[in-house]
């Protein structure tokens, strides 16, 4: 076909696409060109090599290695308040006792590229005390000044000595004495206390003591402590050997199951007695701690008993506990009984035992596993059903604890 002009109207569609295309390249460059020259203001050197302008930097100088300081090193401050008042009509029933302390604890270990092979600890407090008043609840109150620093673990551990993993492990300093179930329970801040505190007028001492497994199925605590009581004093007391065997921890991580027998004798001192004042001591104890995992959370029942001699008079102890955790730790209840004959105290307030009950209830804030970080509101009832001297009372008590 032939157009209006002459000219074949194919050629005329060939030649106006090839304009088109050339005008649609062109416009394309100006779009790149222009869109590098934009990017170029924005971000100059963009289209170059982004690493372009980086240099080495310059060396420092190398510091003193300070790491051994800081490294597997642990600090922790603690604060902890708690008011106690009396329900029973008396000359002090109105009276509320009150304790405010603030603490730290310093945790350090050393260890090599393959394993830890010594720690330091140290756990102190300052403690404020007013209008003091006998109660399970602060089993340092006895004989308590207003204004108190108190020691509570202050200890050095050399791990693996010598044997298999785990055999054989040195502690020297003051730490829990290596009888019933406190060597391996915290009860730093508790409102309910376990045995020895009763028993030995204090469940901490100043020790140099080994533990470590026997076997797969036997653990063991032993060692020596200077029976300074809760004075933490030297007044020509022997001290003490004392020690535990126990299950291994193969009966706790499956079974829930802790259990072992305890033996002390020496010399000791205990200021809350009016005896003589170095007391010839023995004791032999058992004791047991079950967990029972439910869908309501674990249930936890302990049993402590043991028995022996002060100066020849006869001393007896059982403690029964009921411990039960929310599933998700929050909330806790627990329920203890204990009771202690001692004849020495027929020596100067009659023979009547040393027996309350006691329940308390805690609303955790925090409550890490390993107790890394504590944080918690407890309200507890001691009922006092005998006392040595007499003045039994119920008590109310009110606990604030943060451990972070």
């Amino acid at each position: 076909m032939i157009g209006m002009d002459g000219t074949p109207e194919q050629g005329v569609g060939v030649y106006r696409c090839v304009r088109i295309q050339s005008a649609m390249c062109f416009l394309l460059r100006i779009v790149v060109v222009g869109g590098f020259f934009f990017q170029g203001l924005i971000q100059p050197g963009w289209a170059d090599d982004p690493f372009a302008d980086v240099s080495a930097a310059p060396a420092s100088p190398v510091a003193a290695d300070n790491s051994w300081l800081t490294d597997n090193a642990l600090f922790r401050k603690e604060l902890s308040t708690l008011n106690v008042w009396g329900t029973d009509a008396g000359a002090d029933a109105g009276e509320i006792y009150s304790r405010i302390s603030v603490g730290f604890e310093v945790l350090k270990r050393f260890s090599t590229a393959t394993e830890t092979v010594a720690a330091f600890n140290y756990q102190g407090r300052l403690v404020y005390r007013n209008q003091v008043r006998e109660s399970a609840a602060d089993p340092m109150v006895r004989d308590a000044e207003a204004w108190r620093y108190e020691t509570h673990n202050a200890y050095a551990e050399l791990y693996n000595v010598f044997g298999e993993p785990g055999r054989f492990n040195l502690r020297a300093g003051r730490y829990y004495l290596p009888f019933g179930l406190n060597y391996a329970t915290d009860t730093h801040a508790t409102l309910l206390q376990l045995s020895n505190d009763r028993l030995f007028g204090t469940e901490r001492d100043w020790q140099l003591s080994a533990y470590g497994n026997v076997s797969e199925y036997f653990d063991y605590a032993a060692g020596y402590v200077f029976g300074s009581g809760a004075d933490q004093k030297m007044d020509g007391q022997s001290g003490m050997a004392v020690g535990r065997l126990g299950l291994g921890n193969a009966f706790l991580f499956e079974q829930g199951l802790e259990a072992g027998a305890s033996l002390a004798y020496g010399q000791r001192l205990d200021p809350h007695l009016a005896v003589r004042h170095v007391l010839d001591t023995w004791r032999a104890g058992v004791d047991i701690r079950k967990r029972f995992d439910s869908g309501s959370g674990p249930w936890t029942i302990t049993f402590e008993g043991a028995g022996g001699e002060d100066d020849a008079a006869a001393v007896g102890s059982a403690l029964l506990q009921v411990d039960w955790l929310h599933p998700a730790r929050r909330w806790g209840v627990s329920a203890q009984h204990v009771y202690l004959d001692r004849e020495t105290h027929a020596v100067s307030h009659g023979a009547a035992p040393d027996e309350r009950a006691m329940l308390v209830v805690t609303r955790y804030l925090r409550n890490d596993v390993g107790n890394a970080g504590l944080h918690w509101v407890a309200v507890g009832v001691e009922r006092q059903v005998q006392l040595p001297a007499g003045g039994e009372d119920t008590l109310v008590a009110v606990q604030y604890y943060r451990y972070w």
